[in-house]
């Protein structure tokens, strides 16, 4: 079961979607989620992506086509997908664009719990979580925008325009909820 859950992460999402496009070695599918700005919502540590190659290869998902030098550079292995990994894909894509699923996030459960702050102590962290989300949607913003202005079809960054709603809504709220506790408008138990 663990070994099923293993190859059906994110990282593993994105793998099997770059390959399905053409055979890459792992250096360059990093390159590309990082291009792509896809690492804002695939998890990415150190040698995951090598990782998760070797997994995602060990279960036949995908297979070695060959390898290459350039230069004094090492030698790297290009991988492709298997007809299995495409409906490994097929599947996954299923799952994560048509479920919902309740991840717990930590905010909701932070909100749950806020009526153990003073309400001055909970304005002023929800003021720091505003001043965050608006420098993240900036950020990714300025990020959409220079990615737009290369060849990147506009389709590879969806996801992008997907996080940045989402963190514009997040804003909007934390700073409703911020200004109500701050005003006294939100009654508070003493």
């Amino acid at each position: 079961m663990a070994a099923q859950r293993a190859r059906r992460t994110p990282l593993a999402l994105a793998v099997l979607s770059l390959l399905n496009e053409r055979p890459m070695h792992p250096y360059e599918m990093q390159a590309l989620i990082k291009d792509r700005h896809v690492g804002r919502v695939v998890r990415m540590r150190g040698g995951s992506v090598y990782d998760t190659v070797a997994r995602l290869a060990a279960s036949g998902l995908i297979e070695p086509v060959g390898t290459s030098r350039a230069g004094a550079r090492p030698e790297r292995t290009s991988y492709e997908i298997t007809a299995t990994g495409r409906a490994e894909l097929d599947s996954l894509l299923d799952e994560y664009l048509a479920e919902p699923i309740n991840e717990y996030p930590r905010f909701p459960a932070g909100l749950a719990h806020v009526l153990n702050l003073a309400p001055e102590r909970a304005a002023e962290l929800l003021a720091r979580r505003a001043a965050a989300l608006r420098a993240s949607s900036a950020e990714l913003t300025a990020d959409l925008a220079a990615a737009k202005a290369t060849e990147i079809p506009e389709i590879v960054l969806i996801e992008g325009e997907l996080q940045r709603e989402l963190l514009d809504t997040e804003l909007r709220w934390v700073e409703r909820a911020a200004r109500r506790i701050g005003d006294g408008d939100l009654p508070w138990p003493t």
